[in-house]
């Protein structure tokens, strides 16, 4: 079994620069769709998915939806793939909305503040870490024995804070030198109770 992730296609909301960590109404772009399309074929090529878990967010379940017709498999939808909430920033693409964003990130980042978060109601590192690392060690025990890989579809962000919690070989410092562009791939297999990643945006690792 081997565990890949991937971030959704390219979307409005990209586009637009806008926050939309909800479910607003910001699907994929002409772009995206092709980016969704090619990943598609490339996974009927070299992988040999049974399972395919999406986020919630439009701009992932479409990308999900475009990659599970092409491979003929349904997908399921979990929580924790969404990317992180940011509150009252949700929906706004002001340089003020940005910048809360930025802050937060930076202080994730920097100074390892993982309790912090944009007010009201925005989630944390730890909030993300909560849904996340637990989801992944249940999913890596229900399926160890499974004859095939599975596919998560999810977004930058949480992919690049949660991912070298749990890769045994990735750091968050490799990450930041190495953004996840749309519909690029993370190859990983299941080693004790971690992952090892094999490939990281077509960089082996």
């Amino acid at each position: 079994m081997r565990i890949l992730f991937t971030r959704h296609g390219e979307s409005h909301a990209n586009l637009q620069r806008i926050i939309s960590n909800r479910s607003l109404p910001h699907p994929l772009t002409p772009k995206g769709i092709d980016q969704a399309a090619v990943l598609a074929d490339h996974l009927v090529k070299d992988a040999h998915l049974s399972i395919i878990i999406s986020s919630p967010i439009p701009r992932a379940i479409q990308t999900a939806t475009i990659i599970a017709k092409r491979v003929s498999l349904p997908f399921t939808a979990n929580d924790a793939l969404r990317e992180f909430d940011c509150g009252a920033m949700e929906g706004r693409s002001d340089q003020d909305a940005w910048l809360a964003h930025q802050t937060i990130v930076r202080a994730w980042d920097e100074d390892q503040d993982y309790d912090r978060f944009i007010p009201p109601d925005g989630e944390s590192f730890n909030d993300q870490k909560a849904r996340f690392i637990p989801f992944l060690l249940d999913l890596i025990s229900d399926h160890r024995s499974l004859d095939g890989d599975i596919l998560m579809v999810s977004h930058g962000a949480l992919l690049h804070q949660m991912l070298p919690l749990f890769l045994s070989n990735i750091n968050r410092e490799f990450t930041k030198q190495h953004p996840l562009g749309n519909c690029q791939l993370v190859i990983t297999f299941p080693e004790n109770n971690q992952l090892k990643c094999i490939s990281w945006n077509d960089i082996s690792v």
